[in-house]
């Protein structure tokens, strides 16, 4: 990389997070990015960096090597690498270089399917809000949700099946130091050509983000609860069984707990669903039978939202003890919001180091598939030392939840503290 460095990333299965701690300059941020332009197919991004070879390795006995080749000017076809796929103890690999089919034919249309790009160039374009150039590559792989299948088949020949099935089988995500704190919404702005706000403070996103989140978690719930609901009463009239009033009341009793849980994570209204208080002595048959049936419902619908009330949990939890004299309060009408002394505070208000962790720890816990591959670049980002220390542990908290894993570039040693076993050093740190 960069004509200087040589770096070998093992990563660790075992933990499920590797620490990459290297200086400032020594390649680690761009690692991140060869191995998130791979899984996100940008392949214009291994033309751009400056690197001999890229290699990667998988436990199922693939390899994939990049290589870079002859560059081409600024018009040419080919993006000036080429991708090598290794089956399982072959040496012969499968070659494949992205090139476009036909250069001159798509160039005309492009502005068509993306109204807020102008053409600069012979192969540059300038987003008209925020000001960023693209070459055509770029705009395809940028905007490629915006673009019709037909065209997007047509920029590049086609990839070999094993490569695509090994890209494929990898959700990855990166989470870069500027995405933490600000955040582009091009999904609303894109396909207007007036001038609007070019970001927005992604903390802001993020309470949206929830409330949609729960919103859909909801919409299920009622969905499940209907369909329960409407064969309740074929289901009470078929019950042979009946529990006794001393397990209804038990478990009638822990449903209540369920429910209070998720009021209190602000996943359900107050006034939802009031316990059922039983009587004392025996209860009589069909009443046993009713309650039996209930029972099994209410448990079966509160369980629909344990996933949902476990993240929300432990996203409180994790602000909690951070921000000593702010709480999170969530609620379905505005996502999240923070509390000091009784009184809101508003998101923007926040310093940068707490809408770093807000803003990490909710895409952690609610944006990501579980089995992902996740990208985080100098974590420590506005923290102080104490939340430094604090980071792995927590992430590993956030692991056990979702299960998924994470790759992580520092310079920061205090970030790494006594998990030495996660460490991949690129390179000597300042201790300081």
């Amino acid at each position: 990389m960069f004509g200087e460095f040589d770096h070998s990333i093992p990563v660790n299965n075992e933990e499920r997070i590797t620490a990459i701690i290297a200086p400032n300059g020594s390649g680690k941020t761009q690692c991140l990015r060869l191995i998130y332009a791979l899984f996100s197919k940008r392949w214009s991004f291994f033309n751009e960096v400056k690197f001999d070879s890229a290699k990667f390795e998988f436990s199922t006995g693939f390899r994939i090597e990049i290589k870079k080749i002859d560059a081409e000017n600024e018009d040419a076809t080919t993006l000036g690498v080429e991708f090598n796929t290794f089956y399982p103890g072959e040496s012969l690999p499968i070659v494949w270089s992205p090139g476009l089919a036909s250069l001159k034919n798509m160039r005309m249309p492009i502005e068509r399917y993306l109204p807020f790009i102008t053409r600069t160039s012979a192969n540059r374009w300038t987003h008209d809000h925020t000001g960023e150039h693209y070459s055509l590559q770029e705009l395809f792989e940028q905007f490629s949700d915006s673009l019709p299948e037909t065209l997007k088949r047509s920029l590049y020949s086609d990839a070999p099946i094993v490569l695509m099935n090994i890209i494929n089988s990898i959700d990855c995500h990166l989470i870069e130091t500027q995405r933490l704190l600000i955040l582009r919404d091009e999904a609303e702005e894109q396909h207007y050509r007036d001038p609007r706000p070019a970001s927005t403070l992604a903390i802001s996103k993020k309470a949206q983000t929830l409330r949609s989140i729960i919103a859909k978690e909801l919409t299920a719930y009622a969905a499940l609860s209907q369909s329960l609901d409407q064969s309740f009463p074929r289901r009470v009239i078929s019950e042979q069984r009946f529990l006794s009033p001393e397990r209804l009341k038990e478990l009638l009793k822990d449903l209540d707990v369920k429910r209070q849980s998720l009021m209190s994570a602000g996943i359900l209204d107050k006034e939802a669903d009031a316990p059922i208080s039983l009587p004392e002595g025996n209860l009589d048959y069909a009443i046993a039978r009713v309650l039996s049936v209930y029972v099994d419902d209410t448990s079966t619908k509160l369980s629909s939202l344990s996933t949902l009330l476990l993240r929300i949990q432990l996203f409180k939890n994790l602000i909690k003890q951070r921000f000593t004299t702010k709480n999170v309060e969530v609620s379905k009408d505005g996502g999240f919001e923070i509390a000091a002394h009784k009184s809101k505070v508003p998101l923007e208000k926040l310093s940068s180091g707490e809408q770093h962790q807000l803003v990490l720890f909710f895409e952690l816990l609610f944006e990501l598939k579980s089995n992902a591959l996740i990208l985080i670049d100098e974590p420590e980002l506005s923290l102080h030392v104490a939340w430094q220390k604090k980071f792995i542990s927590d992430l590993k908290s956030i692991i056990a939840l979702n299960g998924f894993d994470v790759i992580l570039a520092t310079h920061s040693p205090q970030l790494i503290s006594h998990w030495t076993n996660i460490v991949v050093e690129l390179g000597e740190v300042d201790e300081k």
